[in-house]
């Protein structure tokens, strides 16, 4: 009878978490990781053959349908979430650790210690065709009771009725810390005072072009009825509202994805981009889907990432294998590649220093 593998995560309780905002540098790149919160690292193990490499994730808080609770998502490969919510970070990383035991010990016993590249070229062209179907289709302005505060939303909404955190976005105020804001300022109240004005309708039109949305063809901005208690109780309050008040407190409009949307989403699921020619003393072996273990005269060692995102894609050079310690971002690899010999040098000059105190 075989012996039933088990995974050392099991006993990893209380890993070192490393805290990352939007300014600390730290903070994994793209919108799935929240505004903030804590990474952590799962160490690697052999387990019954299989070799399963050291893993980083991220906890962080998510609020849906105004409770909060904490989640916890893959840093690099697919960023899938590990486990289910919790209204504790404890719970979330428990869910998350029972995880990846259990995904560790399946493979293990199934002999599947690794994935071939044409079956990840086919996870990757599901995933790829999963999120087209998935594009927001829809775009809606949604007016906050004015004797509520007053306020509005703007929502990308999929064929299916649905909306993600990252796609409810607010029109008449700043928004979560480190959200990126309209620099003409059209977020002030006095665009709107409860009214559905046309500023509003200026400052979604400056959202979806960022997020890599138009207006379909000939669509424009139509008053949208909502469920029926909704509608009663616009209707309850309408006598007490003054006339800007009134309507309409919904308006839609079809969207659809720009090119350079499309493109974003060929790049993100698609292979990973070559380097350049290597500086001199330089070498790079993949240390993962879109990241390269760097190394200098074969005695120092970086990791270099690159994520693709909308506006233009970002490369970065990290310290330490778990990514952890940014120490520079580009737009293309060779200008950190570039820098290796440099770092090196100053490396070195540092150790002698040290060594002569």
């Amino acid at each position: 009878m075989a012996t039933q593998v088990r995974s050392i995560v099991r006993e990893t309780v209380e890993p070192e978490y490393t805290r990352y905002t939007p300014t600390n540098g730290k903070k994994p790149d793209g919108a799935d990781f929240g505004v903030d919160g804590w990474l952590f690292a799962l160490p690697g193990e052999k387990l019954g053959g299989a070799w399963f490499p050291q893993a980083m994730y991220a906890a962080f808080q998510v609020s849906e349908r105004g409770a909060l609770s904490w989640r916890v998502r893959e840093v690099g490969g697919e960023r899938r979430q590990v486990g289910s919510d919790s209204t504790t970070r404890k719970g979330a990383l428990a869910l998350a650790v029972n995880t990846v035991a259990q995904r560790r010990e399946k493979a293990a016993a199934s002999g599947k210690c690794s994935q071939t590249s044409a079956t990840m070229a086919e996870r990757l062209e599901r995933m790829r065709a999963g999120q087209l179907a998935a594009l927001p289709t829809v775009a809606e302005i949604r007016m906050a009771y004015p004797l509520a505060g007053g306020g509005a939303t703007l929502r990308l909404i999929t064929a299916e009725g649905n909306t993600t955190e990252r796609h409810m976005i607010p029109l008449t105020e700043r928004g979560a810390a480190g959200r990126e804001n309209d620099p003409a300022g059209i977020y002030l109240d006095a665009i709107t005072d409860g009214a559905n004005t046309e500023g509003l309708l200026i400052a979604a039109g400056w959202h979806l072009a960022r997020l890599g949305f138009n207006y379909a063809r000939g669509a424009v901005w139509a008053p949208y009825s909502g469920s029926a208690s909704s509608e009663a109780k616009w209707k309850e309050w309408s006598p007490m509202l003054p006339e800007g008040h009134r309507w309409p407190h919904t308006v839609r409009v079809a969207i659809t994805a720009t090119v350079e949307h499309l493109a974003y989403i060929d790049r993100k699921y698609g292979p990973a981009p070559e380097l350049p020619d290597l500086p001199a003393g330089v070498s790079a072996h993949p240390s993962g889907p879109r990241s390269w273990q760097i190394c200098y005269a074969n005695r120092r060692f970086w990791q270099l990432a690159y994520w693709p995102r909308m506006g233009g894609d970002v490369w970065t050079l990290y310290a330490d294998p778990a990514r952890t310690q940014s120490l520079a971002r580009a737009e293309s690899p060779g200008e950190l590649l570039g820098t290796i010999a440099a770092r090196d040098a100053e490396a070195q000059a540092r150790a002698a220093a040290h060594k002569g105190y």
